[in-house]
């Protein structure tokens, strides 16, 4: 089963290159993201995005296996996190429109299990609000 956790679109007064400036770079991301506090590597490599980076985050205390699936440079990342309820798919992707950029950014659940779908519909507003509170930051930075 698939849920659409979370869905942004909309138009940012930076550069794709200026976006990317935060999301390609750990610490800079570490005070983007609230609740995020670390970032591990499997291989030990440092700000590494490629596809197949492997990495562990420690995200609101608890440690959350991480991959790295989808990378373009400054233009779109996608990352798979294995947590309890399933896999949460996220996707950062920019369009660059003259001085600006059209950002979309989407986060889905994917889960065999009838009663995680029920209970992560039910934090939909509470992800949504945690989403849209970085997403401010990051248009700020």
């Amino acid at each position: 089963m698939e849920l659409q956790l979370y869905f942004y679109h909309q138009e940012i007064s930076k550069s794709p290159e200026a976006v990317f400036s935060t999301i390609n770079n750990d610490e800079k991301l570490l005070e983007t993201i609230e609740k995020l506090t670390e970032i591990e590597y499997i291989n030990g490599a440092s700000n590494s995005r490629e596809a197949g980076t492997n990495g562990v985050l420690q995200y609101n205390g608890e440690a959350v296996e991480a991959e790295i699936t989808q990378y373009t440079p400054d233009r779109r990342i996608e990352v798979e996190l294995a947590i309890p309820a399933g896999r949460l798919v996220t996707m950062f992707n920019i369009v660059p429109v003259e001085d600006r950029s059209e950002v979309t950014i989407s986060a889905k659940l994917l889960t065999d299990s009838p009663v995680s779908f029920a209970l992560y519909a039910l934090k939909i507003p509470a992800v949504k609000k945690q989403f849209n509170k970085n997403m401010d930051r990051l248009a700020r930075h």
